[in-house]
């Protein structure tokens, strides 16, 4: 049992690694930090380029810019987790393994998770620390939007902790979906054409509530958390909404990872059935 387990945490540490080198996790990276030391360190570059929300720099990037280079990262990421074995026989080779498909199948979803939070983690380390670099107080026990009267009062500090969960929760939901197509495929442009479609389709529905409740719940929400302290359209209540929006989002999630991970031996059998009978 202890070997079994240990094995597989090998596994999905190693998953999480070749994620984490990916050319096009690093390519991301460097891009936003070269886009946020612009941001920070030159005010000509900040007024041509940059929309201030709040008045407040890290609200902005965390809010407004770093979502969606870490979607673009995650998409470009999840696309091919298993779309690429399919298409290189990969797949069919892990069944010859001790441990199996199963096994290589939850290892690479596990990663998928583990890759997000991390990824995240460091977009928003990185934007702190140029922040700091520049001189720019975070501002972390100040009121968050004072300005403005919102249903939900908190501090800097707790909002971008609050900003920190929505993302993750965000981008878990779309690499939830595109890792489920992803393992039905054996062409990366599938999954990375369907993240992009499930990323325009709500963001049309943000930006045309023809639907009051797929306004209140939908990805950009998530993804832009600032919205969600605002009014409502649909329910009674901001934290109603709020509320709503995260379980719907956490039930997707869990239920496109179950629906990957059960796909599993249905494609084997499926493999087994139209393999010709000797």
């Amino acid at each position: 049992m202890n070997a079994k387990g240990g094995s597989y945490q090998h596994l999905m540490i190693a998953e999480l690694k070749t994620l984490l080198n990916n050319h096009w996790t690093l390519i991301v990276l460097a891009v936003y930090v070269l886009f946020t030391c612009g941001v920070y360190f030159s005010g000509s570059f900040r007024q041509t380029w940059l929309q201030v929300l709040d008045g407040n720099l890290f609200t902005t990037m965390t809010n407004l810019y770093l979502p969606t280079f870490l979607f673009i990262a995650v998409l470009l990421n999840a696309a091919p987790i298993f779309a690429s074995d399919k298409k290189n026989g990969m797949e069919e080779l892990a069944d010859t393994c001790f441990y199996g498909r199963n096994f290589r199948k939850k290892a690479k979803i596990e990663a998928t998770i583990f890759y997000t939070i991390l990824i995240t983690a460091a977009g928003f380390l990185v934007t702190a620390a140029v922040s700091l670099a520049s001189g720019t107080p975070l501002d972390l026990s100040s009121k968050a939007f004072q300005t403005v009267n919102l249903d939900i009062s908190m501090s800097n500090g707790m909002f971008y902790l609050f900003c920190f969960a929505m993302i993750i929760l965000g981008l878990i939901a779309v690499a939830s979906a595109v890792v489920l197509i992803s393992s039905r495929s054996d062409d990366v442009i599938v999954p990375l054409a369907s993240g992009i479609l499930i990323y325009g389709v709500e963001l049309a529905l943000y930006l045309k509530p023809l639907v009051k409740i797929l306004w209140d719940i939908n990805l950009l929400k998530l993804l832009r958390p600032y919205t969600m302290l605002s009014v409502s359209l649909y329910f009674d209540s901001t934290i109603k909404a709020l509320v709503a929006n995260v379980i719907a989002f956490v039930l997707v999630s869990v239920a496109l990872f179950l629906l990957t991970f059960a796909n599993a031996p249905e494609a084997r059998a499926k493999h087994t059935f139209s393999s010709p009978s000797t």
